[in-house]
């Protein structure tokens, strides 16, 4: 009992005191002087002062500093889209597009160019080029149906498979001609594009470059022996009278030394020396009679036709393209390639044949499939001494996610490019370094960065740039292959094997060693033999009556022969029915030259010129007449691009044609005026 009762005590003062102890308060008194002195309470158990109820300092104190505003979080970057498209998907879209125009399912064949034209973007192919004129013969067969509508889109379709090929802009041209001809703007449009295209690619502009060399090299050919045959002629009469002067040949009939002379003359012919070694003769024959100005014409006809073979090599050289190595690395690096063309400049690189140009195009065909372990072999093939292999190699660090190793890369480019100025190199290296800089969020950075390679080459950044876009061939851009090292893959043994070809044509079984010596060695002997010219053996034209003026015979040495002198300046020694019949002779000799001069113009330009004594004047339009008429002929063409326009042979025959028309009118018109009296 004592023990509960003590508990219970305990419990109640512990409960107890500590309200006592903050509610304790005097007793109350009537007098405030009898009020005894509070106790102060213990420090302890006194409770400490609210904040709010503290008494205020007397000056505030500083307020804390602001503190510094959080950066805003980056925003979430975006994945690159890898390649997920193959090559037969290109394939089956078409095939899925052509089925569904021949059911006449116009929504399904719109889908599917839809997605061809995505396709072809995601794979970052610029130019399907047989696609592309699978639409333009679609186009001109729907012209020819008199379809309103259908050529235009199928030619549009076409620019937007291949925007390098002048076929299809040239189509375009001509649909939007024939929907609307009293608009042509549109079409001039299209046919300035379709110029500059032709003008870019590869394929049609060596094409033009070799059709325009073929047709200078055989307008060159035909207006040399031209000119040559025509001085030869003109001085024919003068060479036939002065031969039977000769020792060996005083004792025949003027009938027996002609034909002798003509033997000799056409021995080079007989004995197949070539058709240089005959217009030699020719002008070497001719050359004591020439005056200085057809001597200069007859002395380039010579250089020309010795310089013939060289002109061919270059031609070759100049033109050749197709199906060449260059074709082949030009079509990986701008086409689409089913893999056969990959496989062969693999195998060329096996056998290490392949130049750097090819290991490149090799390297950014693989990255554009996809297949980045053998894009980032290749590109180390290539050399990490070239800026387009550093590119390359930063573009597949930085689509593996690597980008320290791209930025390392892009900037090594960035050295090497400035250092051997490639601008196109340089742009791609600064604008793939700017899409480093915003994955790192370095802002400033990427833009200054996109500034340069705008600057360097605005033109491949806007073409092959897109910030929209990130599909991994479109997000990025990779640095071209030079177009001057594919070209140079061009030029094999094809050169020297066109060079041999007509050095033989025109020189026979003249050995190699002596091409092109001995016919510079003729046309410059042309000028030591003028001095025969000047010896009192050798005759010279009447310029009235044309007989030879030579001294043996009439014992004269002028302008005139002897009949003329007699005739025309001694008249009393003449009777005059002589006299009349010699004035008769001389204006049938004035008609026949007349006759003669513009029958040669009308039949060859400026033939006519040159016969009448304007050789500089006659070779020149006989040159551009010859070159216009091959061009206008060779509808063709020597070396046709894969997909020739249909209609190009008819347009070159109309233009070319044309013109030689009119340089033909204007030189016969020019040559009747100077021959009316």
């Amino acid at each position: 009992m004592s023990r509960a009762l003590l508990i219970l005590l305990g419990l109640s003062l512990a409960t107890g005191a500590p309200l006592a102890a903050r509610g304790q308060v005097a007793a109350p008194s009537l007098v405030e002087e009898d009020l005894a002195p509070a106790e102060e309470p213990a420090r302890e158990s006194q409770p400490k002062p609210a904040p709010a109820a503290a008494a205020e300092p007397e000056s505030l104190p500083p307020p804390p500093p602001p503190a510094a505003p959080q950066p805003p979080a980056p925003p979430p970057v975006r994945a690159i889209e890898p390649v997920r498209a193959r090559f037969g998907d290109l394939l089956e879209a078409w095939q899925d597009r052509r089925a569904a125009l021949r059911e006449q399912d116009l929504p399904r064949a719109q889908a599917a160019e839809r997605r061809l034209l995505e396709l072809r973007r995601e794979l970052g192919v610029e130019n399907l080029d047989a696609l592309a004129a699978a639409e333009v013969r679609a186009s001109a067969r729907a012209l020819e149906a008199r379809v309103p509508a259908e050529p235009v889109a199928r030619a549009e379709l076409a620019v937007a498979l291949a925007p390098d090929g002048a076929a299809a802009h040239l189509a375009l041209a001509r649909a939007l001609l024939a929907r609307d001809p009293g608009n042509p703007e549109p079409a001039l449009r299209a046919l300035a594009a379709g110029l500059a295209a032709a003008v870019r690619e590869p394929h049609t502009a060596r094409a033009a470059v070799a059709d325009l060399c073929v047709a200078g090299l055989a307008a060159a050919l035909a207006a040399a022996a031209l000119a040559v045959a025509l001085l030869f002629l003109r001085r024919l009469r003068l060479l036939l009278h002065d031969v039977r002067h000769l020792p060996l040949l005083r004792a025949t009939t003027p009938l027996q030394a002609g034909f002798m002379s003509l033997a000799v003359l056409a021995a080079p012919l007989a004995l197949r020396l070539g058709p240089a070694a005959f217009l030699a003769a020719l002008a070497l024959c001719a050359a004591p009679y020439l005056r200085r100005s057809e001597r200069a014409v007859a002395t380039a006809a010579l250089l020309a036709v010795a310089a013939l073979p060289w002109a061919a090599g270059e031609t070759a050289r100049l033109g050749a393209f197709t199906g060449t190595l260059a074709d082949d690395v030009y079509a990986l690096e701008h086409g689409a390639d089913d893999g056969r063309v990959a496989a062969r400049l693999a195998a060329r690189a096996a056998r290490g044949e392949l130049p750097s140009a090819g290991l490149l195009a090799l390297g950014h065909h693989h990255k554009r499939r996809g297949d980045l372990a053998d894009a980032l072999r290749w590109y180390q093939a290539a050399g990490a001494s070239r800026p387009e292999a550093l590119v390359g190699m930063g573009n597949v660090q930085l689509l593996r996610g690597d980008l320290d190793g791209a930025k390392a890369s892009y900037l090594a480019a960035v050295d090497r490019a400035s250092a051997i100025g490639n601008l196109s190199a340089l742009a791609a290296a600064h604008y793939d370094l700017s899409k480093v800089f915003v994955r790192q969020s370095a802002l400033d950075q990427a833009q200054e960065a996109r500034r340069k390679a705008a600057g360097e080459d605005g033109a491949l950044v806007a073409r092959a740039g897109s910030d929209d876009d990130f599909r991994q061939n479109r997000w990025l851009i990779d640095a071209p292959v030079p177009f001057a090292e594919v070209r140079a893959l061009a030029a094999d043994d094809a050169p020297a094997g066109a060079e041999d070809a007509v050095r033989v044509r025109l020189a026979g079984p003249l050995p190699a060693a002596g091409w092109p010596w001995l016919p510079v060695a003729a046309a410059l002997a042309l000028w030591p033999l003028a001095w025969l010219g000047r010896r009192p053996g050798v005759s010279h034209a009447c310029q009235r009556c044309g007989r030879a003026v030579c001294r043996r015979c009439d014992g004269v040495d002028g302008s005139l022969c002897g009949q003329c002198v007699n005739v025309f300046v001694k008249k009393d020694l003449v009777d005059p029915r002589d006299r009349l019949r010699k004035e008769q002779q001389v204006r049938r000799h004035a008609r026949a030259e007349r006759l003669a001069a513009r029958a040669l113009g009308i039949a060859a330009g400026g033939a006519g010129h040159l016969w009448r004594g304007q050789p500089a004047r006659g070779a020149l339009l006989l040159l551009l007449l010859a070159f216009l008429v091959a061009l206008a002929l060779s509808s063709a063409g020597v070396a046709p691009p894969p997909y020739p326009v249909p209609w190009a042979g008819a347009a070159k025959l109309a233009l070319f044609g044309s013109l030689a028309a009119l340089v033909w009118a204007l030189s016969v018109r020019d040559l009747f005026r100077r021959t009316r009296s």
